[in-house]
């Protein structure tokens, strides 16, 4: 098996297309995957980032903070369920704060945590910046392997030697064949050490699908 830590926000959509591929192709590739805490919150010091247009100013301040107390409960339940509760947690969160209508933004971390089949005690968590210490480790990782004030998703992928990147972001991920022909050629580019980056303009808004 090899490890991947998979860096991400709740509330940003590109990471969660990017946790569902990867979700789906963990198995035949032997990939052992942990969602790791990276908080927009904490990385654009509770404001929000100078590319985001004015007139969406509060809309992301309102999703940078309800990401914030999910995060702090992510890591609750990792030091008392291990990985497992994160991924029912986030799988969870996603069905719900993707969903069209979304449900109240305060009572859906509770809600997330009773529908992963959790604690209640757990939602306590959102409030508490105790778990910030985790989160803010968590990032430093993400800074270490994919650059400082990356954004999420970001990966670390556990080989010998471990590399780690930003991305890769996509809409929609590809599905089938083309995604394992995908994380394939990653572990190509991740294998060499003079390689850097590769980029070009997101002709596509980050188009989630839930299941029905």
């Amino acid at each position: 098996m090899t490890d991947v830590d998979v860096f991400v926000d709740p509330g940003c959509p590109w990471a969660w297309i990017t946790s569902r591929w990867i979700r789906d192709i963990a198995p035949q590739r032997d990939l052992a995957v942990s969602w790791r805490s990276y908080c927009m919150e904490i990385r654009d010091d509770y404001g929000v980032a100078p590319t985001v247009p004015e007139q969406y100013h509060q809309k992301a301040l309102e999703g940078h903070a309800v990401s914030h107390r999910m995060l702090r409960i992510f890591e609750a339940a990792r030091a008392r369920g291990g990985e497992e509760a994160v991924d029912r947690l986030y799988a969870e969160w996603g069905l719900r704060y993707f969903a069209s209508p979304r449900p109240d933004l305060d009572g859906l971390p509770s809600l997330c945590v009773a529908a992963a089949g959790l604690d209640d005690g757990l939602s306590e968590a959102a409030g508490d910046d105790r778990w910030d210490i985790p989160i803010r480790q968590a990032m430093a990782v993400a800074y270490e392997y994919a650059g400082a004030k990356t954004q999420t998703p970001s990966i670390v992928v556990g080989t010998d030697p471990p590399f780690g990147f930003k991305g890769p972001v996509m809409a929609p991920a590809p599905t089938g064949a083309a995604a394992l022909q995908l994380w394939d050629a990653i572990q190509v580019l991740g294998g060499q050490p003079g390689f850097f980056e590769i980029t070009r303009p997101r002709a596509n808004d980050p188009r989630v699908h839930l299941p029905d």
